[in-house]
């Protein structure tokens, strides 16, 4: 089964001493994006297809190459959102 491993390409949380660079930071990143319906749906979207937002995106298409199951993705971007997550802990 093939899925996601954001730490490849994200940096998420301060504590990690490995993450890759490709892709931006997620650190804070709901403290910065808020919780709000168009962040919710913009984060599920741009993990689902990522190239409906960017062509030239080296981030996969994991919902549209059925990587990752719409309930996973739930999760990320819960993960990604929420006040509590590691990633929004400083």
């Amino acid at each position: 089964m093939r899925g996601g491993n954001c730490y490849a390409c994200h940096e998420l949380a301060k504590k990690e001493l490995a993450y890759g660079t490709i892709g931006p930071s997620l650190h804070n990143f709901g403290k910065m994006r808020g919780a709000d319906e168009d962040t919710i749906k913009y984060v599920y979207d741009k993990i689902y297809n990522s190239n409906a937002f960017s062509a030239c995106t080296n981030m996969p298409r994991f919902g549209l190459h059925n990587w990752l199951t719409p309930e996973q993705i739930t999760h990320i971007v819960a993960f990604l959102i929420d006040p509590e997550s590691p990633v929004n802990k400083d």
